[in-house]
């Protein structure tokens, strides 16, 4: 299903702000979605209000996906989904059109992994940093100690896990390991298979651009699991002809390289027509996804082969 998108934001040439932002696409229940859009149209609020002072494309993108961390329906920062065994693995990057960027996998005990992220970016040489090393970065920025565990994923772990030990779960999960998304699936409903990520992408007036995307992962994923949200390319991607931010089945998206491969459709087309094509070529790869996008000449587009995929733009 590919979405509707508002037209090109530029007047002769001239640059106008403009942004998006995605909370995730995949099945939701009509309570999810009328709380997720309300989310999404909060973080796109948050990060429209940086554009409309004369902020920067990367501190709009910045703010939005911050809300979305912050807000506990999505599955990113505060809300995250939990591992195979009980924890929170965080993933997160964050993009100029310089081709700036900066990435953080599999952390853990922070509130905004895109924060993190983009200090990778401004503070250190590297792109990307995971686990231990990532977190002693942030101890080394100060970034305060924070359980983004919430109560309702805690139970909701805690009830699938039995379920799965009760059954086809044995004492030796080793033996489970390659397949452990099959017993998963098995016991988590239709809607807990959203692929919440999050994700922001922007323009600002002076005409650079800016893409973000945060997540929690998969339930039950393994321990050290990364998909396509820190990956420059896959999950995130700006260049100055537009940026994009990806949501899905992040194996498949790592494969297809997809945020690049729509960012590079943007060279001759509109983003709306961009994110609809990549997406189009994702469905024929049988990889369940969503983008959002903004080109350079304002104009915003979204797309996503799921039942649903909550955005807000401005």
């Amino acid at each position: 299903m590919s979405g509707t998108a508002i037209p090109s934001n530029s007047r002769g040439g001239q640059h106008l702000s403009a942004l998006i932002v995605h909370g995730g696409c995949g099945n939701v229940t009509p309570e999810q979605e009328a709380s997720k859009n309300h989310g999404a149209r909060q973080a796109a609020d948050a990060g429209l209000s940086v554009l409309h002072q004369g902020g920067s494309a990367v501190d709009a993108v910045a703010a939005a996906v911050r809300a979305l961390e912050d807000n506990p329906v999505f599955n990113a920062g505060t809300g995250s989904v939990l591992t195979l065994y009980g924890d929170v693995e965080m993933d997160a990057s964050l993009m100029r059109s310089d081709l700036e960027c900066g990435a953080v996998a599999a952390v853990r005990g922070i509130r905004h992994p895109i924060d993190l992220a983009r200090s990778v970016m401004e503070v250190t040489d590297h792109v990307l940093l995971v686990g231990a090393g990532a977190e002693h970065f942030a101890q080394i920025l100060g970034v305060e100690s924070y359980d983004p565990v919430t109560p309702e994923r805690r139970a909701r772990w805690k009830e699938v896990r039995a379920l799965m030990e009760a059954g086809d779960l044995s004492a030796d999960e080793l033996e489970h390991w390659k397949r452990i998304s099959q017993y998963a699936a098995r016991y988590l409903g239709a809607e807990e298979k959203l692929y919440s990520t999050v994700g922001a992408v922007a323009v600002d007036d002076q005409g650079a651009l800016a893409a973000g995307t945060s997540t929690g992962g998969i339930w039950f994923k393994l321990p050290g699991r990364v998909g396509d949200t820190p990956i420059i390319g896959a999950g995130t991607y700006a260049t100055e002809h537009g940026a994009v931010s990806s949501t899905g089945h992040g194996e498949g998206i790592i494969k297809l390289c997809l945020a690049q491969r729509a960012v590079s459709y943007m060279r001759e087309g509109t983003a709306r027509e961009a994110v609809a094509r990549a997406v189009e070529e994702a469905t024929g790869h049988g990889v369940e996804c969503g983008l959002i996008g903004v080109d350079a000449r304002g104009g915003v587009g979204f797309a996503f082969n799921t039942p649903a995929m909550p955005t807000a733009q401005g």
